[in-house]
């Protein structure tokens, strides 16, 4: 079965981002992925539940329609 598309997608701000981690145990379909050194978002995979955003402690996640 196909989920609907999210109304709005989780983005991460590279220039503000410190790759501590506490938002990839987070997602809950684990859309979120340290790759290499920075922190990438899987558009496809993203629900816009928004459980990434309020606990990231620099703010460098945020929510952008989809």
């Amino acid at each position: 079965m196909r989920r609907a598309p999210a109304a709005e997608l989780a983005v991460v701000d590279l220039q503000v981002c410190d790759r501590c981690g506490l938002c990839l145990p987070l997602c809950p379909p684990e859309a979120i992925h340290l790759e290499f050194t920075d922190l990438v978002v899987d558009r496809s995979a993203c629900t816009g539940c928004r459980k990434c955003v309020a606990p990231c402690p620099v703010g460098a996640l945020s929510m952008v329609p989809a």
